[in-house]
């Protein structure tokens, strides 16, 4: 529909500004098959598209649709009426007024393509693959389309109400071929003058005054006269090159008008000419010698006299000057739609889009990234500008990544099913997942707290972080914090994975193998960009990896990281001595667990509850009895590759 659209809007201005009168027949069949489509459409639009029969766009289609019909000759010729020259010669100004009346309704074509185009760009924007950007929000969609049918309606309004203070739709006619011929036929009805003009000089004055300044002048019919004596006066007239000068040019200097112009019927006239191209003067009524008329002066007097005149290049000037007309329109439909809401676009609409996509972002992945946009601008805006909305958007953003923080992974479907649901329910039902559970203690917690004092918060973040960052870094969650210790966990699957989620369970290498096959883990970007969904043994070698890693980064925290300033401290220097280090123990599980949120509804805690929970803290205590600083159950050993598997020890 947009080559069909382009065309109804400059074809017929091509045509006329062109093409010769023997291509216009083309031209009508290109336009009818416009008028087949459009309607075609009209009644396909009113037919699926709810609430569009009466609306907006209802009323331009509409308008759109019989503009058509003035482009198309065979339809309009019938309708105007021109099958008599009689009756052509009524249709000609008529054709013109309707005409200049179209090329004005013609704009709402353009609304038409602007509508085609954003269609089309939305469909495109479909067909490519699926990206971060925003989608257009109902309020924005709603306020883009109010505010291009405010534009359009303001566009037309002035297009059609300023021709008005110009002299409204009829054709501006040089006034001199009217009433010059009127002064002629008055003449020569009275009866004054018969014959050639040879015998009449005011005839002859009348005439050549007519034929010299009127204009092109192709045809004419005098009354009284015969064609072949009015033919032969003016072929006899004479021009000069200027005031005083001899009469002896065959050719009117002043527009290169000769005799050679004149077509001898009015049928010529129709062959050559398109209606638009000629400006036909008729004047009627018989007059006596005292030039009072003696009939009626109207289409029905005997007496009648007709000047047909050529106005071609004029109307192909016209023509190409309404295309640029029409390129113009387009320009301002598009730059008065975006410009009236760009500013409403980046103030209003654009923050709240952003916040919509922080809130769906978070009901469908509560543990997503929250951001929405450019953080840098959206803070120098709520700041510097002291915009509202983007303060509301800030905030948004901050309250999103404090419930991540707050709920951790074992909350990511309180995040989720309240974010994509009207109610709050912080109290939603526990469910079944199988994960690694991993448990670490930091050492000597009490002494030091004693040693630290209010410095102890700032000392087990930092030991959190270490322990955080690992975890994450491996496909795993931070869970809870419960002062010295830390419970991580590494999510495998929803509900059990056979052979590896109960205490009666006795795995085999077989059944490692069958599980890596059959189950795969969530996806996860780690420490990467993209999500991957991997194999219960590789994140079952992601969970040892993690604890190794945060042992290594304690290591160096204690050499030369964060932690040193507290190894040099003066009371826990004396309470432990110089060579105190610290130190953690770590223990890990695998197995079921219900995940979920306990408390009331003044305050919940999101965690896990399981006895496989329970065994990795029981695992770390171990560390302190075998002195070993991971113990792992052989459930999860069972789970871990081979390659990895070298590397354990049964406990003694």
């Amino acid at each position: 529909m947009l080559i069909v659209t382009v065309y109804a809007l400059f074809g017929d201005d091509v045509r006329l500004s062109l093409f010769a009168q023997s291509a216009d027949n083309a031209f009508y069949a290109l336009a009818t098959i416009c008028l087949v489509l459009f309607s075609f459409e009209f009644i396909a639009s009113c037919y699926a598209k709810p609430g569009y029969i009466l609306s907006f766009y209802f009323l331009l289609d509409l308008i759109a649709t019989f503009s058509v019909l003035p482009d198309i000759g065979w339809i309009w010729n019938q309708i105007i009426g021109t099958n008599t020259s009689s009756s052509a010669i009524k249709a000609s100004k008529a054709t013109r007024a309707g005409s200049k009346a179209g090329r004005i309704v013609r704009v709402v074509r353009a609304v038409r393509l602007f509508r085609v185009v954003k269609i089309l760009k939305w469909k495109n924007s479909g067909n490519n693959e699926p990206t971060e950007e925003l989608q257009e929000s109902k309020v924005g969609s709603k306020m883009g389309e109010v505010t291009v049918q405010r534009v359009v309606i303001l566009v037309l309004f002035l297009i059609m109400l300023l021709p008005v203070f110009d002299g409204g739709y009829t054709q501006v006619e040089y006034r001199y071929q009217d009433y010059g011929l009127r002064i002629i036929h008055m003449l020569v009805s009275s009866g004054m003058t018969t014959g050639s003009i040879a015998q009449s000089p005011e005839f002859q004055r009348l005439l050549f005054g007519y034929v010299r300044d009127a204009g092109m002048l192709i045809y004419m019919q005098m009354t009284n006269v015969t064609s072949t004596q009015l033919m032969a006066d003016i072929a006899a007239l004479r021009f000069q090159t200027s005031p005083g000068a001899e009469h002896n040019l065959t050719v009117n200097p002043s527009n290169d008008w000769s005799a050679e112009n004149l077509l001898p019927n009015y049928a010529d006239v129709t062959n050559k000419y398109r209606d638009v191209e000629v400006n036909i003067v008729k004047t009627y009524g018989c007059f006596n010698k005292d030039f009072i008329v003696i009939d009626s002066a109207a289409s029905s007097s005997a007496c009648v006299s007709i000047a047909i005149f050529d106005i071609a290049s004029t109307s192909s000037s016209s023509a190409a000057y309404n295309i640029l007309k029409t390129f113009f329109i387009i320009i301002v439909l598009v730059a008065a739609s975006t410009s009236f809401i760009r500013t409403a676009r980046v103030l209003v609409l654009d923050p709240i889009e952003r916040m919509m996509y922080v809130v769906k972002k978070l009901a469908d992945n509560p543990l997503a990234t929250v951001q929405s946009g450019d953080d840098a601008q959206i803070r120098k805006n709520a700041k510097e500008e002291g915009f509202e909305t983007a303060l509301l958007e800030l905030t948004l953003s901050k309250v999103g990544r404090l419930m991540q923080v707050g709920f951790g992974a074992a909350g990511a479907d309180i995040i989720g099913k309240n974010m994509g649901s009207g109610d709050l329910d912080p109290m939603l039902p526990g469910k079944k997942i199988t994960a690694i559970y991993g448990f670490c203690d930091i050492r000597q917690f009490t002494d030091t707290t004693e040693c630290l004092q209010e410095e102890v918060m700032v000392y087990v973040n930092k030991l959190g972080d270490i322990m955080h960052t690992g975890t994450h870094h491996y496909y795993g969650m931070a869970n809870k914090n419960v002062g010295d210790a830390f419970l991580l966990s590494w999510k495998i699957c929803d509900g059990e994975l056979a052979c590896f989620s109960r205490f009666t369970d006795k795995p085999t290498e077989e059944d490692r193998m069958q599980v890596n096959q059959s189950i795969t883990c969530p996806p996860n970007a780690g420490a990467g960009t993209k999500l991957r969904r991997i194999t219960p043994t590789e994140m079952a070698d992601s969970a040892l990896t993690a604890f190794i890693k945060c042992m290594i980064d304690l290591d160096n925290a204690n050499t030369d990281g964060p932690l040193t300033e507290y190894l040099t401290k003066e009371a826990v220097v004396k309470r432990f001595g110089p060579a105190f280090r610290i130190k953690m123990g770590f223990g890990m599980h695998v197995g079921w667990a219900v995940e979920g949120a306990i408390g009331s509804r003044y305050k919940i805690d999101a965690t896990y509850i399981s006895p496989h929970v329970e065994m990795a803290d029981r695992l770390e205590a171990g560390s302190k009895i075998f002195a070993t600083p991971i113990n792992i159950s052989h459930w999860l050993a069972a789970l871990i590759s081979p390659g990895a598997r070298r590397f354990l020890r049964k406990m003694d």
